[in-house]
């Protein structure tokens, strides 16, 4: 399937998503390519008072996002491999720089003090944007370890 089918569709079920809100706002939608051959979709709302859009602790944001990977599953083709990525008021974003900032904080500790650390219990998208961070380093290693909810990583000295 082709970018512009793909965010056809977006653009179409998104202002759907916007009208069943009811919420007025700013909305940005992009088609990127990801990861083998996945598509990444990005939608970014903007406006006044959306802090509900967000919810405590960014579980409403979540919820958010993945709804719209349901209903955007139902509309594009199934050989169309593809993530939705749901930002509002750039919370996301912020989000995410202060988790690449505590990983390179807790990476530097790691070379001071030559043990590994553990960061706090974490979910998928954010243990993911810690491994990111911090893979281009040769000199620290990342793993997770626990199971579920408790999953978190721990940043080690790169065995040499």
């Amino acid at each position: 399937m082709k970018d512009s089918e793909i965010l056809k569709i977006v653009n179409e079920e998104v202002d759907k998503l916007c009208e069943l809100l009811g919420v007025e706002c700013t909305k940005e939608c992009k088609v990127e390519d990801g990861d083998e051959n996945t598509k990444y979709i990005k939608i970014a709302f903007n406006g006044e008072d959306l802090g509900y859009m967000i919810g405590n602790r960014g579980r409403h944001l979540d919820s958010l996002q993945f709804m719209t990977q349901i209903i955007l599953g139902r509309k594009i083709s199934e050989d169309t491999p593809f993530k939705v990525f749901v930002d509002v008021g750039g919370y996301r974003l912020e989000k995410d720089k202060q988790l690449e900032e505590l990983a390179l904080q807790k990476a530097d500790d790691v070379r001071i003090m030559g043990d590994e650390v553990a960061l706090p219990p974490m979910k998928p998208s954010d243990r993911r944007i810690v491994h990111i961070a911090l893979e281009k380093f040769d000199d620290i290693t990342t793993e997770s370890r626990g199971e579920g909810m408790d999953r978190y990583i721990v940043i080690l000295p790169a065995v040499k």
